[in-house]
């Protein structure tokens, strides 16, 4: 699971571009579209902090950063920040259940069609039920994906359609 863990780290768009801010004592997040989250909404503390052109790594906490160096910073709002993209649970979920080939064959058709794992806005997965779905949604494009389990058989067919008309199907055994 680590190896799995460590690769999807490596997927695009794993980072999200923000800024923090400051209202009524309370630290707040505005990212790139404009929405405001609280920093309990994100998957992980851990930030990059933009200081003099340069991103340094830090931990928020409440309204204070923990900086790399171990000196604590007051949030003084408009901070510019990096932090990490949640990973929809849905798909987390099918990708820690398929054999390992099958993850890996999932992301590479994912990033192939132009997409990246951070881009699923919708997921519906439980192993036990035999079709799961899951919507991806970029600016300009999007992708639905159909889960076809066959425990019977052992198989899983995905089944892969873009918002431009392209359609794809992938089968794999010994699920």
């Amino acid at each position: 699971m680590e190896k799995r863990m460590n690769q999807l780290e490596r997927c695009d768009r794993r980072w999200c571009n923000g800024y923090l801010l400051i209202e009524n004592g309370h630290c707040l997040i505005e990212d790139e579209e404009g929405d405001i989250m609280l920093p309990e909404s994100l998957q992980s503390t851990m930030i990059c902090l933009k200081e003099n052109d340069r991103w340094t790594k830090g931990e928020l906490l409440g309204s204070m950063i923990l900086h790399e160096n171990g000196e604590l910073l007051d949030i003084q709002g408009g901070e510019e920040i990096q932090y990490t993209a949640s990973l929809a649970k849905g798909l987390l979920d099918l990708l820690m259940f398929v054999p390992e080939n099958v993850f890996y064959d999932i992301i590479a058709q994912i990033e192939q069609l132009g997409f990246s794992v951070y881009d699923c806005v919708f997921s519906s997965f439980h192993s036990f039920q035999q079709v799961s779905f899951f919507q991806f949604s970029t600016d300009t494009q999007s992708l639905a994906l159909q889960c076809h389990h066959d425990f019977a058989l052992g198989q899983i067919r995905f089944e892969w359609t873009t918002s431009d008309g392209h359609r794809s199907v992938s089968q794999f055994d010994g699920i």
